[in-house]
């Protein structure tokens, strides 16, 4: 007899979650605000519920997914038979583009419903220049450089931005990239008015032979009509050898770069000077292994270098040449660097320093 008891309690208890249980219709569940200008503000739409149970039903609560979301309804019973409005309102201030957000109606203490709004905001100039500064025709991009930083040969690096058809009409972006290295995709070939698209840029650094700076532009046209206006997105990264696959003992053992002087100051230098101002410094190993430099390179288009050995044998030095046209620096203080890259494990990058004042 007690377990039959105890059988008939733990149904009977099952049962008590469904015992109140509201039957609601809901007549709509989506709503599309449409084309909205973020200019006019918040806007209000509303969908409808009917309670076609033999009880009273109280909605007693909505969450929406986003705090741009408000919601509004009557919270006196719905008698059996009736039908009422479910309203929310939308703030599309300083959020340009499509959008799509959910609202968890709640009904009585068991049901739940979801509802799902939508639309598309066109920008004012104001949230347009702060969210996407870079014009690109009827494009506007939210950057238009892709800084990667150091990326050891081997790896890859993914970026994004976003772009906005700021415009009334459908549009067709295209691109042009002339490196292998780096891909380029779109979410979408077509943007319409107010739309978003967002590119992708995917750097594979094993397409590239040479190790040190990298600058790839990327050409994006806002629309593919003849005389469209072009936009340059420019990735750069600073390729560093690899490694990882050394052993501790190949580590100690391996070349050891070192530059000397670490800054060289060439003084005061006038303005007007024909010829370039031409220095040198050295490059030393120290360590047990020849050491290869993949290459020299200065952060500024006014230093040119003349002349870097390719080995340096341990325990040696080798004098690397270059030259600064001071005319293609503006007047005042300058401080240029030159980055050597060799097969240094621990040092793959060293830094001198170009200094001096143009008056």
């Amino acid at each position: 007899m007690k377990v039959w008891k105890t059988g008939i309690v733990l149904v009977f208890a099952s049962l008590l979650p469904f015992a109140g249980r509201s039957e609601i219709i809901w007549l709509e569940k989506e709503y599309d605000f449409g084309l909205m200008k973020e200019e006019a503000g918040p806007k209000t739409g509303s969908v409808r519920l009917t309670n076609t149970g033999p009880e009273e039903v109280v909605i007693t609560g909505a969450r929406p997914s986003c705090g741009c979301t408000g919601v509004a309804y009557n919270e006196d019973p719905i008698a059996p038979g009736d039908t009422v409005k479910f309203s929310f309102t939308y703030n599309p201030i300083g959020r340009p583009g499509r959008f799509e957000k959910t609202i968890r109606v709640y009904i009585g203490d068991f049901d739940m419903a979801t509802i799902k709004i939508r639309g598309n905001v066109l920008g004012t100039p104001e949230s347009l220049s702060s969210l996407y500064p870079v014009e690109a025709g009827a494009l506007r991009l939210s950057e238009n450089m892709l800084p990667a930083g150091e990326v050891t040969y081997g790896t890859t690096r993914h970026f994004f931005i976003n772009g906005y058809n700021q415009t009334a009409d459908t549009i067709r972006p295209t691109w042009k990239c002339p490196d292998p290295a780096l891909s380029v995709s779109a979410s979408s070939k077509e943007i319409g008015p107010g739309d978003i698209v967002t590119y992708s840029f995917y750097f594979n650094s094993r397409k590239k032979t040479d190790m040190g700076p990298v600058e790839i532009p990327v050409t994006i046209s806002s629309d593919n009509k003849k005389g469209s206006p072009e936009t340059d997105v420019v990735f750069t990264a600073k390729v560093i050898p690899d490694f990882s696959h050394m052993t501790p003992d190949e580590v100690k053992d391996a070349p050891k770069c070192y530059l000397a002087p670490a800054i060289i100051d060439l003084g005061a230098l006038t303005s007007g000077i024909k010829n370039p101002v031409k220095f040198k410094f050295a490059i030393r190993n120290e360590g047990k292994k020849d050491m290869r430099i993949m290459r020299v390179f200065p952060q500024a288009d006014a230093i040119k270098i003349s002349r870097y050995p390719s080995t340096v044998k341990p325990d040696k030095s080798a004098d690397a040449e270059g030259s600064l046209n001071i005319n293609k620096l503006p007047s005042g203080p300058f401080n240029i660097k030159i980055e050597v890259l060799s097969n240094d494990p621990l040092h793959p990058a060293r830094t001198i320093s170009i200094v001096g004042i143009k008056e």
